[in-house]
């Protein structure tokens, strides 16, 4: 089942997620919670004694009384964060209240649900900053987005990106409407003052921080950093941040440099229940079959052909190469999709193998996460070409390329699930990658003869062969489980019937 989200604008997967956090923190007690844990690029690690360490709620305010940043401990581990604005911190852009239809001068009765805001007024509300950054380590790049629009900005050194980085998202905050973002894995708190405004440092089980400021005019500037950023580099580069309201035509003329957009600040939902959700139905998602009969999917080897009616032609895949660097790769292509210094990739151009964190996963609240197990998995480079030979010719002729885990038996094809033996040993909750996801990680796929045209073939004549190139990263012990889908764009964990009726390409190694 799918939310229909249509009438929203698209924000980035972790603004979303901290969104859904305080959302899940507000269904009502009669509501069935879920824990959702997402797979992140980082490991945190259980502590076997906090000693010392003490979580306090306090209230701060900056020098001028217009915002308040307030601290409320849940729990033992859990902290809830909260900013508020008076009415003088928009900076002279005073806007006034509206009710959830738009009406003016909307008043807030007491046992009313009315807020004194239009939600989708403030989705939609573009506003720009000037950051002035007087601190930065000597190894830390900051990578300004050459879009103005991009909602977040991401410092990183050259060396150790996935480890010494961090990530800025910039709020503004409007009157009546209050900020709340809550943090699990707390194990120490601090506050500090920054120009212009009040900050809290908030650090985590495992050496992650984030520091909250909130600058008088009006703004909340979140920093999120990794194991590899120590506490005074940190706390040195929330201290030489000043901010300065800007517009877009300003952040335009200086191509982003030194500017940042600020979306308005717009709380979730006080309830998510059933009844307040819009679900679509597709075809896809009426029956998801992991597993098949033997006659029910066509299997097809390296250099055979077979039809696809859908594109008016044939195809076959024709080269498959098991490596274990990125030689056989087209070097631009790859730059284009992951950059000249990928995290999976050692000093010597070789992939690094994957290390697996599995883990019992606490409450963040008053248990903390417990790594049960690790492991070092070696890992393969998966590269594939295949010929597409059009009947009829086309403008715009998309191709697709999907590697599948398949496990096959004397009846049957199965969506094999990719756990390692170790994994199937132990009891854990949760697996943290080093790089990887639990299934083959795309790194590219080319047309052959332009990067740009990406995955489609711009133009094809009748009769004309074309070949495009596509390369994974895959764990060693996927490789006798491997099928090649060209109907579908993105991985997927059933067989659908658009690779049911097609058919797959049998690469296993």
């Amino acid at each position: 089942m799918k939310i229909d989200k249509k009438d929203y604008p698209k924000m980035p997967d972790d603004i979303r997620a901290m969104i859904k956090q305080q959302v899940e923190n507000e269904i009502s007690d009669g509501a069935e919670r879920k824990h959702i844990v997402k797979k992140g690029k980082f490991i945190r690690y259980a502590v076997a004694a906090l000693a010392g360490t003490l979580l306090v709620g306090t209230t701060v305010y900056a020098a001028s009384k217009l915002i308040s940043i307030t601290t409320e401990k849940k729990g033992e581990y859990g902290l809830e964060t909260k900013v508020t604005v008076s009415e003088n911190a928009d900076n002279g852009d005073e806007k006034e209240n509206v009710d959830s239809q738009g009406s003016e001068n909307a008043a807030v009765d007491e046992g009313t649900t009315e807020i004194p805001y239009d939600r989708y007024e403030l989705m939609n509300e573009e506003n720009y900053v000037h950051l002035d950054i007087s601190y930065m380590p000597e190894d830390i790049y900051v990578e300004w987005p050459e879009d103005v629009a991009v909602l977040k900005l991401h410092s990183h050194s050259e060396t150790d990106r996935a480890n010494r980085s961090m990530t800025f998202y910039m709020w503004r905050i409007h009157e009546g409407v209050e900020y709340t973002h809550n943090d699990v894995n707390v194990i120490n708190t601090e506050e500090f003052e920054v120009p212009g405004g009040t900050a809290v440092l908030v650090e985590l089980d495992g050496g992650r921080r984030k520091v909250y400021m909130a600058y008088d005019i009006g703004y909340v500037l979140d920093i999120w950093a990794q194991p590899g950023i120590t506490k005074d580099e940190f706390v040195n580069v929330a201290k030489g941040i000043s901010l300065e309201v800007a517009t877009k035509e300003e952040a335009e003329e200086a191509n982003n440099i030194n500017f940042m957009m600020a979306p308005a600040y717009v709380p979730p939902f006080e309830s998510v229940q059933e009844g307040n959700i819009i679900y679509v139905e597709t075809e896809d998602e009426l029956e998801q079959r992991t597993t098949v009969a033997k006659d029910e999917l066509k299997v097809y080897q390296v250099g055979e052909e077979f039809g696809i009616p859908e594109k008016n032609g044939n195809v076959k895949v024709t080269k498959v190469e098991i490596c274990d660097d990125l030689s056989v790769v087209n070097k631009d292509v790859f730059d284009f999709y992951q950059g000249e210094h990928p995290d999976f990739i050692d000093e010597n151009g070789n992939l690094k193998d994957e290390t697996v964190s599995y883990c019992k996963v606490g409450d963040g609240v008053n248990s903390l996460d417990e790594t049960v197990a690790t492991e070092n998995i070696p890992v393969k480079l998966v590269y594939i070409e295949v010929e597409y030979t059009s009947d009829t010719g086309g403008s715009d002729v998309m191709f697709y390329g999907n590697l599948m885990l398949v496990k096959e038996d004397e009846n049957s094809y199965e969506i094999y699930d990719g756990l390692s033996p170790l994994a199937r040993e132990i009891e854990y909750d949760v697996a943290y990658p080093s790089y990887y996801d639990n299934d083959p990680e795309e790194i590219y796929f080319y047309n052959g003869n332009d990067v740009w045209e990406k995955n489609h073939f711009e133009s094809v004549q009748a009769g004309e062969t074309r070949t495009a190139s596509f390369c994974y990263v895959v764990r060693e012990d996927w490789l006798p489980y491997m099928y090649f889908d060209i109907t579908c764009a993105d991985p997927t964990d059933y067989f659908k019937q658009s690779i049911l009726d097609t058919g797959v390409i049998d690469i296993r190694q």
